[in-house]
């Protein structure tokens, strides 16, 4: 991997932070519906905060570069991510701006529904995030949530030396297949959930791994919820499975497997204990209520390892 040499920073994810409020919901509201429910909890959320909390807590020092208003929110959603480690030292406060924040619906059986309310303050600009501040890192993880504003970054972060990660969402690749392979040309890891593999492949992972590795991605990562995920490269594939939870809450659980994944990598691990690393937080996060609350239980990563299964994995057709 390129950024190997000695960085302030190991992962610095690019992108959101946000406040997550949480309301109980006998039934999760449709068009023309109503569902009236009780205030649960409010957490810290935001993909990139996520991302990068879920890499301290594999051990690596992360940092975040974010857009927030100089408002409540602003304050709690940095403030939570400084109290578990990770470095919001560069982020941008906007006076007078007013920070994005999610509304999740959870049902009775832990289903969810989240409205995100995207205000004038989500991510910063790109000429926000400097080529210095790029090098302090030795892996940069741009949002993918605008595939131009991630590649700009990506590109440049690799020109400044670091390594890249990007973690695909469906609706910034829908129509934009060009994009995305391009994004991938200029990444090291890609992740994709379900829903990104439906756009990019049909819904066949394997297909979609072979695409993306064809585009220049180094690994590729293919999440599947309770089947667990699976790494790809052009030499191996590996399958990881966590133990069977009762899941509360699957509000950023991909966030946490591609941090955990990336943190472990760039610490020197081989990529199937990073997937291994990736799926046990995983497995921890969908256990309990907000996206980083598996970070105030007191289960180290060492001990979820333990209960997570890795198999050879098949290899998809079509991997050069």
């Amino acid at each position: 991997m390129t950024g190997t040499g000695p960085r302030p920073l190991d992962v610095l994810a690019v992108g959101d932070a946000s406040v997550d409020y949480f309301v109980r919901v006998p039934h999760i509201a449709t068009a023309d519906g109503k569902a009236i429910g009780r205030l649960l909890s409010i957490q810290g959320g935001g993909m990139s905060a996520n991302l990068a909390a879920a890499a301290r807590f594999a051990g690596a020092r992360s940092g975040l570069v974010t857009a927030v208003g100089s408002d409540e929110p602003g304050r709690q959603a940095l403030d939570r991510l400084a109290a578990h480690g990770v470095d919001v030292s560069a982020s941008v406060t906007v006076a007078g701006g007013h920070t994005w924040f999610c509304v999740v619906q959870l049902d009775d059986t832990g289903e969810k529904s989240l409205v995100g309310a995207v205000t004038e303050v989500k991510i910063p600009a790109t000429g926000q995030v400097s080529d210095d501040l790029l090098r302090t890192a030795r892996v940069v993880a741009p949002l993918a949530d605008d595939l131009d504003w991630a590649l700009d970054l990506a590109t440049r972060a690799r020109a400044c030396g670091a390594a890249v990660a990007v973690d695909l969402e469906p609706d910034a690749v829908t129509g934009r297949l060009d994009e995305a392979r391009a994004l991938a040309h200029a990444s090291d890891l890609v992740f994709c959930n379900q829903g990104a593999v439906e756009v990019l492949a049909g819904g066949d992972p394997g297909r979609c791994a072979a695409l993306l590795i064809s585009a220049g991605a180094s690994a590729v990562v293919v999440t599947g919820g309770r089947n667990g995920a699976a790494c790809h490269t052009r030499e191996e594939s590996w399958l990881a499975r966590g133990p069977a939870v009762e899941v509360v809450d699957t509000t950023g659980a991909g966030d946490a497997l591609a941090g955990a994944f990336t943190g472990s990598w760039v610490l020197g691990h081989s990529l199937a204990d990073s997937l291994r690393a990736g799926v046990a937080t995983a497995s921890l996060c969908v256990s309990r209520l907000g996206s980083r609350a598996y970070l105030d239980a007191g289960t180290g990563l060492e001990t979820s390892l333990r209960n997570v299964t890795l198999d050879a994995a098949p290899r998809p057709q079509g991997i050069p």
